[in-house]
């Protein structure tokens, strides 16, 4: 394994954001050494499961026998998880997911709760595509509900160290979107908020805005799961597997803020949510990180010119391939990967590079 980074053992929190050119894929080390994947994309020429195999994990401590406690994929479209069979690569079942948390089909889950993979619009001959649905199935198959975050049972202690996932019961999209399939798939994304201390980041997946207005909201149809790392609250609720009184999105938001805002979407303008801002303590975030799809067509969209100026971001120093720089918004365009450290107070600080290796 060889010698392990300071970071292994240090208190901040560590959240790369791959460049995998046109979905997304990111890692979380949280303060506890733990390790989370959101969503595992991938490209052509680089495996952020490959690259976390050999780079991050051996580093992490074990959650239930696993280095990697937990993989969120927010959706099922397949640019959120093509690299979905390096990471269940028949390898040690040490450094496979301990938790999947994705939408799924399940037949032991309430009808509510079962996603319509009818409505995913692959076409018959992409076999591509076709064939990693049917890993994503088969990944959850074997799977025990329900969908949940990390139980905190842990001696050690993080206090202001916390997570939760949100989202809207596929039943509940479908009648949000009964003719927009495309809508309808994007609406089921799992939301993903974690804070530490005075920093926060928010995964929004590819939610649109009505989905995203009514899950902050908490209209019929919301679910909510939460785990805060801290001794005092690990044995008093069952906050992260069942709806209950965990805080809600919007109240976390209005209470934090966010340091760093994941653009959902891609950061195209279709899914621009003002009420998403509107939300926010301060009104927006400090920074704005576009994990950046390719545009092949017009229909692809564009991204939103908000997210790139004083309208859409408070602004943060971000040092991209060496040199700082103020910025607004930050894009994994051009190769760059992005790693962010939260220590817990005081601003983030964030690195771009084109080679992942320098960001570990």
């Amino acid at each position: 394994m060889g010698q392990s980074p300071s970071w292994a053992s240090s208190l901040c929190c560590r959240i790369w954001i791959f460049n995998v050119r046109r979905g997304l894929c990111a890692f979380i080390r949280t303060p506890l050494n733990l390790g989370l994947m959101v969503d595992c994309g991938s490209s052509d020429d680089f495996s952020p499961a490959e690259f976390c195999r050999e780079y991050i994990l051996p580093h992490l401590d074990k959650y239930k026998n696993h280095y990697l406690a937990q993989l969120i994929i927010s959706h099922p479209h397949t640019d959120h998880f093509s690299d979905i069979s390096n990471v269940f690569a028949d390898r040690s079942p040490s450094l496979v997911p301990q938790l999947l948390t994705c939408p799924h089909d399940k037949q032991e889950a309430a009808a509510e709760e079962r996603f319509d993979f009818t409505r995913l619009q692959i076409p018959d001959a992409d076999e591509e595509a076709k064939a990693l649905i049917e890993e994503y199935r088969e990944a959850y198959k074997s799977r025990y509900l329900p969908l949940q975050t990390i139980l905190f049972d842990s001696q050690r202690t993080v206090p202001n160290l916390e997570y939760g996932i949100y989202y809207l019961q596929p039943t509940t999209c479908a009648k949000l979107y009964p003719e927009d399939d495309l809508k309808y798939v994007n609406a089921t994304s799992i939301v993903l908020f974690l804070r530490y201390g005075s920093n926060s980041i928010l995964f929004p997946g590819d939610i649109p805005p009505e989905a995203l207005e009514a899950l902050l909201d908490e209209k019929q149809g919301s679910e909510k799961r939460y785990t805060r790392f801290d001794r005092k609250f690990a044995t008093s609720s069952d906050w992260h597997e069942k709806t209950a009184d965990q805080p809600s999105l919007k109240s976390v938001l209005g209470s934090h803020g966010l340091s760093i805002l994941v653009a959902p979407h891609h950061g195209l303008e279709s899914c621009y949510s003002p009420y998403l801002f509107k939300c926010m303590k301060n009104g927006k975030p400090r920074l704005v990180v576009i994990s950046e799809k390719r545009h092949k067509t017009p229909r692809d969209g564009k991204v939103d010119f908000r997210y790139q100026s004083k309208d859409g971001a408070n602004g943060l120093d971000v040092e991209i391939d060496g040199i700082t720089e103020r910025r607004f918004s930050v894009s994994t365009r051009n190769g760059h990967h992005i790693l962010i450290e939260f220590g817990g107070t005081g601003r983030p600080r964030v690195y771009a590079s084109t080679d992942p290796t320098c960001l570990v």
